[in-house]
């Protein structure tokens, strides 16, 4: 019998938005550590990670993270999964724009029968409010308010994000998970990327924003990778910030260095 530990919550799709800091594994699908369950989450659920974002239902994120990493019951073995009516509200509340999405609810890792109701037990049964995102509001060349992004160049920028984040208390929450990282100081422009990722910066221009270079994130990633996996229980380096995702500062598309004073 594989014996069943406690572990603090680091997957970024999940981890400070749930409302709870610890899980217990192995899970329902024999992943021991967090780092076997973020290749899952990246095959199976990252597609909806956009969903969880920009909210198709409150419970979603809670049902995913709770699937996969089920809260720790304090004082027993046991462990707390999403109670069945939470992962159907989600379903509700979801499947129409999933569906719009060119995708549909994913009912291979989250079949919401195999979830004990309320009244059967201890399960989970909804976000804490102030953790689910507000409804999707469009805020075009703002002053960055976030703490990380104080010292930048560049103090405009515009929501929502590529990711389809507009709620600025969510994204504070999801930003605050690299503290960490940015304390150890793994490369001066790190707090540019995860500005740049979070809360892109305002064009002069007709677009809706513009990205850091992928050259400045591939020198972020080269430096600070290691230690993100030091400092995170051996998670590979987070999926918002592979850098295929941004522009190459030689292609057509604008992008911004950190030596940018104001986008052109």
């Amino acid at each position: 019998m594989e014996t069943m530990s406690v572990q603090e919550v680091v997957v970024p799709m999940c981890r400070g938005l749930v409302g709870y800091t610890h899980t217990r594994l192995p899970n329902r699908f024999g992943h021991v550590t967090q780092s076997e369950v973020i290749p899952i989450l990246d095959k199976a659920i990252e597609r909806y990670w956009p969903f969880m974002d920009s909210d198709c239902h409150k419970n979603f994120r809670l049902t995913v993270c709770g699937t996969f990493l089920p809260k720790c019951s304090t004082g027993s073995n046991a462990i707390v999964l999403p109670c069945r009516e939470t992962c159907f509200s989600a379903k509700r509340g979801c499947s129409q724009k999933l569906k719009q999405g060119g995708t549909k609810w994913p009912n291979r890792q989250l079949k919401c029968n195999r979830f004990r109701r309320k009244r059967q037990g201890s399960c989970l049964k909804a976000v804490p409010n102030h953790m689910a995102p507000a409804p999707l509001r469009y805020a075009y060349c703002e002053q960055n308010t976030f703490s990380a992004c104080a010292n930048l160049s560049l103090q405009i920028r515009t929501l929502p994000n590529m990711f389809l984040q507009s709620d600025e208390r969510i994204i504070q929450l999801e930003m605050n998970q690299y503290e960490a990282l940015l304390q150890s100081r793994c490369h001066d422009n790190l707090a540019f990327l995860l500005c740049g990722v979070f809360a892109p910066f305002c064009p002069n221009d007709q677009q809706p924003f513009v990205l850091p270079c992928r050259e400045t994130c591939e020198e972020v990633e080269m430096a600070c990778a290691e230690e993100f996996q030091r400092l995170y229980r051996g998670l590979p380096w987070p999926a918002k910030l592979q850098c295929h995702r941004y522009p190459s500062g030689s292609s057509q598309q604008a992008c911004a260095t950190p030596n940018d004073a104001a986008i052109a």
